[in-house]
């Protein structure tokens, strides 16, 4: 009966006239980069949105498949039908609703054995869960969920099905599940090519992970865990999922729930692509209704999660509504399975109110400006039952008393605020000048103002970050550095290399000039013209010191006039470059004079056709007219000074 109310719903909803492809229209790949996930061009990226799980129960019966046989294949249209509506209404920006990720729980009940009796849990996944479900259900529910998701302009995050025992440890049966689970997801075509706009959190909600010999050391009895059981437990799935080619991010889990990161500090995880993954509720992190206090909120939650400061955070769960303590019939307060008193509110797991510890939640997220969050559930945010009956969105708890106080109203406010001041860039990434036009040449470049465009397009950088850490060019992967004021480029990495687009005034050979520093006497590189080699390799002088720059010169080939991108190419590594100039290498109108007036120096030795033909070195007196009797006696010969670019035209005798 249920299922053919459900039907005729869905029949009779209005068309939702405000739908639209998410908050920006598109979901441009992510990456970590230092403590924030960036899109392609460096924009910096904040999400928020809503957690939901493909469970009747959960999903307050809305669909139903009990007359089908309950989580078998032939009820998964239902429930992604119920799904569609869901990311129908928390984007319909023109209703308010302006969701731009989705917490996707691999239900359990899909993928339990049969016959296994979950009795109401779901921290016995590790001896009950069937690995040919999980693979049956990632294609035919899980997967389809996801896309359907990003196709409304959602991100993506995967939760792992079920929650964890109280007590895992490394080598146990859980950690096999949990890597087992991930391999099997990890190996998916599809979750592989879905890597920019899908992420993976490792587990929910740990309560304590102990080492192999079972031993968890704390700061006291009921301190923080401070040995490497949580890396050691997590590290490995880590190294499964990206041996499997998944290139995303992943989130890694606390203790205490998801509250508790401090071993990381000591023990760190070794990737260069994720963040953590943490829980928030009232009474965490020192703060609720009796004790909203922002600043202690701000170094609370630093100390339980001190990596907010190196990697981005997303808080997978998180909510409140106004309300008290609920008593039984003796009196006494009631607990839930958390150990955390049972509340009556507006039907959250947590109580508190907006205008108190809210604010103060608000203002700490605010301060560290690298705080994602996904609601605990979708009517947490929106009242989907009147969204299914009428097309409209609305935040939930409207009928209750004081609405604003719960977190449906605040987010409802908070979503559009913060996606107004986003800046996801959606349209296809186009190499452009940085500065708008092209460099002029003859002209002397910056090396760090290369071309607006990103990684493959307008640089090729070996590594995500950017190791110089500098404000100029942020958000790029490129090692930029500030050295007191002086703008650089550093620790160059053979085969990377960067473009610049410039304006050649007259078709001409070139004398390029480079100031660099290096320790490393193989450092080298060269330029490019349209992707055509125009220099040798130029070697880049050992200075023994990274702030003692020096010029190193080389001639181009014939350069052709006009519009053209020049290519700086790393042979070989680690060296500084500050700029590089290209002036004309012109072999007329120079300084005409006897051999013996040339001035001591090295130089360039050009023939009449300004062909380079060799070089030397001029030293006091040193035989010049023999040197030059080599190019054929009685020849014009043009001698150009590699240092100062100055061109002698002498007769060889």
């Amino acid at each position: 009966m249920k299922f053919k109310i459900f039907t005729l719903l869905l029949a009779a909803m209005p068309a939702v006239a405000s739908y639209s492809q998410g908050v920006y229209g598109c979901t441009p790949d992510l990456h970590v980069e230092g403590n924030q996930l960036r899109d392609p061009y460096g924009n910096p990226v904040v999400l928020h949105g809503v957690m939901d799980t493909p469970s009747m129960w959960f999903n307050n019966d809305r669909w139903s498949s009990w007359d089908l046989g309950g989580y078998v294949p032939a009820a998964t249209p239902r429930a992604r039908a119920y799904f569609t509506k869901i990311f129908d209404a928390i984007t319909a920006t023109s209703q308010g609703a302006y969701c731009d990720v989705f917490r996707l729980h691999m239900e359990p009940s899909w993928l339990r054995k049969e016959g296994a009796d979950s009795k109401g849990l779901e921290n016995d996944m590790a001896i009950n869960y069937d690995r040919d479900k999980v693979k049956l259900y990632l294609e035919e529910l899980f997967l389809p969920i996801a896309e359907d998701a990003n196709a409304h302009g959602l991100y993506v995050i995967m939760r792992p099905p079920g929650v964890c025992p109280d007590d895992i440890q490394v080598g146990d049966d859980y950690q096999k599940y949990l890597m087992d689970v991930w391999d099997i997801v990890s190996q998916n075509e599809k979750v592989k090519e879905y890597a920019g706009w899908m992420s993976l959190e490792l587990a929910n909600e740990p309560v304590r992970v102990k080492d192999a010999n079972g031993n968890r050391p704390t700061d006291g009895a009921w301190g923080p865990a401070n040995g490497p059981a949580k890396t050691d437990f997590f590290q490995p799935i880590i190294d499964k999922i990206r041996s499997n080619g998944f290139t995303g991010v992943i989130w890694v889990p606390g203790e205490g729930y998801q509250s508790s990161y401090e071993s990381y500090v000591n023990y760190p995880i070794r990737d260069d692509n994720f963040g953590y993954a943490v829980h928030v509720y009232p009474g965490w992190y020192g703060n609720d209704d009796t004790n909203a206090n922002a600043q202690t909120f701000i170094s609370n939650f630093q100390k339980q999660v001190p990596g907010v400061t190196s990697k981005p955070i997303v808080i997978t769960e998180i909510d409140w509504s106004p309300g008290s303590i609920a008593y039984d019939e003796n009196g006494q307060p009631k607990k839930k399975y958390d150990g955390n008193y049972e509340t009556e509110n507006f039907g959250t797991w947590g109580t508190a109110s907006t205008s108190k510890w809210g604010t103060a939640f608000k203002t700490m997220k605010d301060h560290f400006g690298n705080i994602s969050m996904t609601l605990t559930s979708t009517d947490d945010y929106l009242d989907m039952s009147y969204f299914m009956e009428s097309g409209v969105a609305r935040p939930s708890f409207s009928n209750k008393p004081n609405p604003d106080e719960g977190c449906s109203y605040a987010c409802w406010n908070w979503y559009k605020e913060y996606a107004a001041n986003n800046n996801i860039t959606c349209k296809e990434p186009v190499q452009e000048p940085f500065h708008g036009t092209a460099m002029q040449v003859p002209g002397k470049i910056e090396a760090e103002d290369f071309d607006e465009g990103g990684e493959g397009i307008s640089f090729h950088d070996e590594e995500r970050l950017n190791n110089g850490n500098s404000d100029y060019r942020k958000g790029y992967g490129v090692d930029v550095k500030d050295e007191d004021g002086n703008i650089r480029l550093g620790w160059t990495v053979k085969d990377e290399w960067l473009e610049y687009t410039v304006n050649i005034q007259e078709t001409a050979r070139y004398l390029i000039t480079a100031l660099v520093s290096t320790d490393n006497d193989e450092a080298s590189f060269h330029f490019l013209l349209d992707d055509e080699v125009i220099t040798d390799e130029i070697k880049a002088t050992n200075t023994g010191d990274w702030n003692t720059l020096v010029e190193v010169s080389a001639e181009t080939k014939e350069l052709p006039a006009g519009e053209h991108v020049l290519k700086l190419y790393i042979d070989n590594s680690f060296f500084d470059i500050d700029w590089f100039k290209l002036e004309l290498l012109n072999l007329t109108g120079v300084d005409e004079m006897a051999i013996e007036t040339v001035p001591v120096g090295r130089y360039w030795v050009n023939n009449a056709l300004g062909q380079r033909v060799g070089d030397l070195t001029l030293e006091q007196f040193s035989a010049l007219p023999e040197q030059l009797s080599l190019y054929g006696a009685n020849s014009i010969l043009f001698l150009q000074s590699v240092d100062s670019g100055r061109v002698y035209k002498v007769k060889a005798r």
